[in-house]
């Protein structure tokens, strides 16, 4: 069981970013202002938690200190641009970066981890039949409804792209271990807190200023999207250490579009997303859960 946590936790973390996704598009908020409400809300709940921890030593810890830093300045970015994609279109194509994340996240591990190649070129059969998953999954994706893919939508999420697989890989790289409950609450505080300076910072500067900081429904909404983007955090990041590879935390995450369909079905919205797509990404994240696990 232990040896599994990581997939549960990845497979929670899918389910948990559907849930995230589709609420922030019914909430029709705009995305920075929800997201500086969202990140503040979340670093008020870890405060009192993070005082009560030890935290790493600064010397020694200093690069663990700034990856949680630059995963907050990263997620803010990526939380904006994702709310207004949803917002715009639909819950779908604010994850369309998922299957380019979990390609360059595959490649960047393999080149910063000499292990990491060794176990690839080892084990060569398990590693095609993992990057055939991934194939098929990324070709899932984009085939679920072809008319959510553009090429402004694609452009619009490579920003994400690039700051989560950095985030992601630099966070594997820096966190200590020792005592990965204590940490990831120190990493969670530090990286909400971050999230929330570098959102003031730009505040004069935000998009649509006439829009109210303070209005009761974007609260209201942020609240919600804080109650699951917390949950999400913990899952995401305790699958990303724990796994045997932070790429394979990303693929899991492929299934969130999945979990949309069966939830629009479920309440009867209509959606003509591919069936078979869905059924094809399904079965390869079985086979790909299979190989890794």
């Amino acid at each position: 069981m232990a040896d599994t946590l990581w997939l549960w936790l990845a497979l929670a973390s899918s389910l948990i970013s559907a849930q995230n996704v589709e609420m922030n598009r019914r909430a029709k908020q705009e995305g920075f202002r929800l997201n500086l409400w969202r990140m503040g809300l979340s670093a008020m709940f870890w405060l009192p938690l993070a005082l009560l921890q030890p935290w790493p030593s600064l010397a020694e810890f200093w690069p663990f200190y700034l990856a949680a830093a630059a995963s907050g300045m990263a997620l803010i970015v990526g939380f904006t641009i994702q709310n207004d994609l949803a917002l715009q279109h639909n819950g779908r194509v604010a994850v369309l970066h998922m299957p380019l994340k979990a390609v360059v996240v595959f490649l960047l591990w393999a080149l910063c981890m000499p292990e990491a190649r060794a176990h690839y070129f080892e084990n060569w059969a398990t590693t095609l039949g993992v990057m055939l998953c991934l194939g098929v999954m990324a070709g899932a994706l984009f085939a679920f409804r072809k008319n959510d893919i553009s090429w402004a939508s694609l452009q619009a999420v490579l920003p994400i792209v690039g700051l989560y697989a950095a985030a992601d890989i630099f966070t594997r790289l820096t966190m200590p271990t020792a005592d990965l409950q204590s940490t990831l609450i120190v990493f969670l505080f530090v990286m909400t807190s971050s999230s929330v300076v570098a959102s003031l910072l730009y505040l004069p500067w935000r998009p649509r200023p006439e829009l109210s900081l303070t209005h009761p429904k974007l609260v209201q909404a942020a609240g919600w999207a804080a109650v699951g983007g917390t949950l999400n955090q913990v899952c995401f990041f305790a699958a990303l250490i724990l796994g045997p590879s932070p790429a394979y935390v990303s693929m899991v995450a492929l299934l969130t579009p999945v979990w949309l369909l069966f939830y629009h079905r479920i309440k009867g919205i209509p959606d003509n997303a591919s069936p078979l797509a869905g059924t094809a990404l399904v079965l390869a994240a079985v086979v790909l859960m299979y190989l890794v696990a």
